[in-house]
């Protein structure tokens, strides 16, 4: 887990930083594990996260 973290800390988020709430890492961990629990949309995925 340590090394997907760390690798993720090397990606570039080409967002507009003024509009951005969460951080890209955040999200991807989030999605990830929003899929392997079987989340199937992004609905899902939102919910996966509250």
């Amino acid at each position: 887990m340590d090394e997907l973290l760390q690798g993720m800390e090397y990606m570039e988020d080409i967002r507009q930083q003024s509009k951005v709430r969460h951080s890209l890492k955040d999200i991807l961990v989030i999605v990830l594990f929003a899929t392997l629990a079987n989340a199937d949309d992004w609905v899902e995925m939102a919910l996966f996260a509250v």
